[in-house]
C-alpha cells in the first residue's frame, strides 16, 4: 500500500532523512520508533506530501505521488493523518471540524457530510459532544475528533504522528485503544510513537529510525526481545 524508496530530506545543511526505505503492505499497522531527531515525523510528512522529498520517491497502492504534476489533494485526500497537536479549528463546533474535509475535498452536501460526520464520532464516543467547541473538550476527547475527521474522509492509509505525546498520562488510554481498533480492523497504518506497550502489542512490525536511516525492522518480538543493532539496543534500555 505505501512504498518509500530511497527518501532523502535535508533543511538546510541537516540531512534529516538519509535514503530511507520502507514497504507497508495493505492492513498491516507498522510502528516508527527512536530518539527524538531520528527523522520519524518527516517521514510521515513526507509520505502525505506536507513535506517533498529532496530524492526518491513515496508511492501510494502503486501509484507515485511525489512525481512532478501530480493532484497533491487528491492524494492526501487518501491518506489520513493525525498530528501531535490536535490542529481542531477553534472557531468551529466538533461536528464542523468533522465535515470540513468532507464538504470542501469530497464536495459533499452539509446533510450526507453531518451524517457521516455523526457516525465517526459515535464510533470514537463522542457524538453526545458535537456541538461543542475544542476548548470545552479534554486533550484526549479532542486528539479523538481529530482521529474521527481522519477517518471521516474513508482514507486507504492511517498516519499518526506521536498522537500521545501530548496527552496527560490518564488520557492516553483511550486514544491508545481507538488506535488499537483500527488496527484490528485491518487500516493500514504507520505510527510514529514512544508508546512502546502500543508498539509491541499492536503493530505487525517496529521499525527503528536512528540518524536518518532505518537502523533495523522486524516483527515486535525480534525488536524488543532480541535486538541486533547496537543503538537500538541502548534506545531500549532507556525507555523500557
Amino acid at each position: 500500500m505505501i512504498e518509500i524508496d530511497r527518501v532523502h530530506k535535508s533543511f538546510g545543511p541537516v540531512r534529516v532523512l538519509r535514503g530511507v526505505s520502507l514497504k507497508v503492505a495493505r492492513g498491516e499497522t507498522v510502528a516508527i520508533i527512536g530518539a527524538s531527531g531520528s527523522g520519524k515525523s518527516t517521514l510521515l510528512r513526507c509520505v502525505n506530501l506536507l513535506e517533498q522529498p529532496d530524492s526518491g520517491r513515496v508511492l501510494l497502492d502503486g501509484e507515485c505521488i511525489t512525481g512532478k504534476g501530480v493532484d497533491v489533494d487528491a492524494a492526501r485526500a487518501r491518506i489520513g493523518m493525525v498530528f501531535q497537536h490536535f490542529n481542531l479549528f477553534p472557531h468551529m463546533s466538533v461536528l464542523g471540524n468533522v465535515t470540513v474535509g468532507l464538504r470542501h475535498v469530497r464536495g459533499l452536501a452539509a446533510g450526507p457530510a453531518e451524517e457521516i460526520a455523526r457516525q465517526r464520532l459515535a464510533a470514537v464516543g463522542l457524538a453526545h459532544l458535537a456541538g461543542q467547541r475544542p476548548a470545552r473538550l479534554s486533550g484526549g476527547q479532542q486528539q479523538r475528533v481529530a482521529i474521527a475527521r481522519a477517518l471521516a474522509m474513508e482514507p486507504d492509509v492511517m498516519l499518526f504522528d506521536e498522537a500521545t505525546s501530548a496527552l496527560d498520562p490518564e488520557l492516553v488510554k483511550d486514544v491508545l485503544t481507538i488506535m488499537r481498533d483500527l488496527a484490528r480492523s485491518g487500516m493500514t497504518m504507520l505510527v510514529v510513537t514512544h508508546e512502546m506497550g502500543f508498539a509491541h502489542e499492536a503493530s505487525q512490525r517496529v521499525v527503528f529510525m536512528d540518524s536518518g536511516i532505518v537502523a533495523e525492522s522486524g516483527p515486535p518480538a525480534q525488536i524488543f526481545e532480541d535486538p541486533q543493532h547496537p543503538r537500538l539496543v541502548r534506545f531500549l534500555s532507556q525507555v523500557l
